[in-house]
């Protein structure tokens, strides 16, 4: 599938001559990305904001440049070909700048960002293929830009590591210093420049782009297939069907685990459809096309055993962004099986399109997984809190602790893992509206059979660069680097710790925090990224905590520590 008919110096530049005609845009982002990376690698910087920039918008505008000039290089008019790139070009860019200006993403721009570039970096196999009767040229040419792919990452990886070596040979026979800085850069060339250059030229053009004929399976092709595909599906399938009788015989509901089980099965069989498509179209290969038509029938089963796993686990729990995602997936999973039933196998390059144009509408937009997720959850929240006749928002800390101790033990503990799911998953913002700062979540994550609280939840914040940032303030004489665990503890009444610090001299320093304060510094720390340092006076000695965490159980703190500077006069 990938020719290299000549290996020449000006065999080497036509190649990049024909990336460079084919390609233009991308083989300049490519440039762009190498040139900038190599700049970062010698210290350079631009800021966080325009090195993400710069990084983020050159990699994913040369895969975006690759499928759109795979689309247009069939278009006609020369002004249409330019004004199509032109536009998405322009809105890639404006997106892209966009999305630097953010310190941190929050879960629902990570999905979005992630669900979008990875349908961009799809469509460069599918872009072409939307015309009817292209399941041949689709296949055809998935498979040879896959093995170019491949090709490229290797001959790139390979030259990398011979390159290190080289430099490696120089430092133990000659004695030669090379910096790390260099490393870098010969990493950025082969596999930033030269590994897509080559993978670009090796895409199929012209008249191997639709290339219609059907080539045989070599033998090592039929034996994969044969011994290691058909084998693994047929356990998968041989398992599930023996829990679905056990099911039935115990009268029971499926675990949530069967899920996963189920979506390999799924993808296992997608992509033995997928390898063996070939075979669809050739004389013979009787045992082949009886499996790959029988497949999708024999997965129904399984597919609605997973739904009611599913439903077992929204019913129990509640929603997650990854229940709904799995609910999604297994949805798409039976449109699969009876496309395959009912087409037999034709048009599998709607198989792709459709995943990954469902994957983009639900994860990008006020209609995606993860904001729909929240606005459900909050939605929970708020009616359990106004069900207690609360009306009053934000509560504060001890507010939803009085809450949690007078509501039902059940919605105390659901609505409690709610807020707290949407804290950890989504930031501090997301419940900014329902409870305050000093509010701490997750107590009731492991609620004993009784009712009773077992554990809360631990608090953790660090910043390394504190000692740098830290001149000793006014009053005080003396600057000491502290650090404590367990044993520094001399008292817990309730949320507050009594703990020992010893100064340089071992004098004795005794502070008291409260764990709420803690919490609602972490959430502040967490709501804007921007880095603030904690403050214990106790009238005598200052303390700065450059990093704390602490465990608090039922009725006592079950782990603590600390680290940070002491101040004394």
């Amino acid at each position: 599938m990938v020719n290299f008919k000549s290996f020449s110096l000006r065999a080497i530049a036509e190649r990049f001559g024909q990336s460079f005609k084919r390609f233009p845009l991308a083989m300049l982002f490519t440039l762009l990305l190498t040139c900038f990376l190599i700049y970062r690698s010698h210290d350079g910087d631009l800021g966080p904001r325009m090195n993400f920039f710069l990084v983020f918008y050159s990699a994913t505008g040369a895969v975006l440049a690759v499928s759109l000039a795979l689309l247009t290089e069939d278009f006609k008019s020369w002004i249409t070909r330019v004004a199509v790139q032109v536009a998405v070009h322009a809105l890639w860019f404006v997106v892209s700048m966009n999305l630097s200006q953010f310190d941190r993403f929050s879960m629902p721009l990570t999905i979005a960002v992630a669900a979008t570039v990875f349908s961009i970096g799809l469509s460069v196999f599918i872009i072409c293929f939307y015309r009817r009767n292209q399941d041949v040229p689709f296949w055809n040419f998935s498979v040879r830009t896959l093995m170019a792919c491949v090709v490229a990452v290797a001959i790139g990886g390979l030259l990398t590591l011979g390159l290190f070596a080289l430099l490696e040979s120089l430092n133990l026979l000659f004695g030669l210093k090379i910096g790390y800085q260099f490393y870098q850069d010969i990493a950025a060339v082969c596999m930033m420049f030269l590994a897509p250059t080559l993978l670009m030229n090796l895409i199929p053009r012209g008249k191997n782009k639709y290339m219609t004929e059907v080539q045989d399976y070599t033998r090592f092709s039929k034996g994969v297939v044969q011994y290691l595909f058909l084998p693994l599906l047929g356990l998968y399938m041989v398992t599930l069907y023996a829990y679905a009788i056990k099911i039935l015989v115990q009268w029971t509901l499926p675990v949530g685990g069967v899920s996963y089980l189920v979506s390999g099965s799924m993808v296992l069989m997608v992509l033995l459809l997928y390898v063996t498509y070939p075979l669809q179209h050739l004389e013979g290969n009787v045992v082949f096309k009886r499996i790959t038509r029988w497949l999708p029938v024999l997965l129904l089963p399984m597919l609605a055993l997973m739904t009611v796993a599913i439903g077992r686990r929204l019913s129990d729990y509640g929603i997650t962004v990854s229940r709904l995602y799995l609910l999604v997936f297994n949805l798409w999973c039976y449109a699969v099986c009876l496309w395959f039933i009912f087409t037999r196998n034709k048009r599998i390059w709607l198989i792709p399109t459709s995943f990954a144009v469902i994957l983009f509408l639900i994860s990008v937009g006020p209609q995606s997984i993860a904001n729909v997720t929240q606005r459900q959850l909050k939605q929970e929240a708020r009616m359990a809190f106004t069900a207690s006749s609360i009306r009053q928002f934000p509560l504060t800390g001890e507010q939803y602790e009085q809450w949690l101790k007078q509501a039902d033990p059940k919605v105390a503990r659901s609505i409690d893992s709610k807020l707290h799911y949407l804290f950890t998953d989504y930031g501090y913002t997301a419940i900014g509206d329902l409870v305050d700062r000093d509010a701490i979540t997750g107590r009731y994550s492991s609620l004993s059979e009784e009712g009773d609280i077992v554990q809360n939840t631990g608090e953790t914040y660090a910043n390394d660069q504190l000692i740098l940032d830290s001149p000793v303030p006014r009053g005080y004489t003396t600057m000491t680097l502290v650090s404590g665990g367990d044993d520094s503890i001399l008292k817990i009444d309730g949320d507050k710790v009594q703990f020992l610090v010893y100064d340089g001299k071992k004098v004795e320093h005794e502070f008291v925090v409260d764990v709420k304060r803690l919490a609602a510094f972490d959430r502040e720390k967490n709501s804007d990224g921007v880095t603030r340092t904690l403050e214990i006076d106790n009238g005598e000695a200052l303390l700065i905590l450059d990093q704390f965490n602490v465990t608090v159980w039922s009725t006592s703190v079950g782990y603590f520590s600390f680290s940070g500077i002491l101040f004394t006069k």
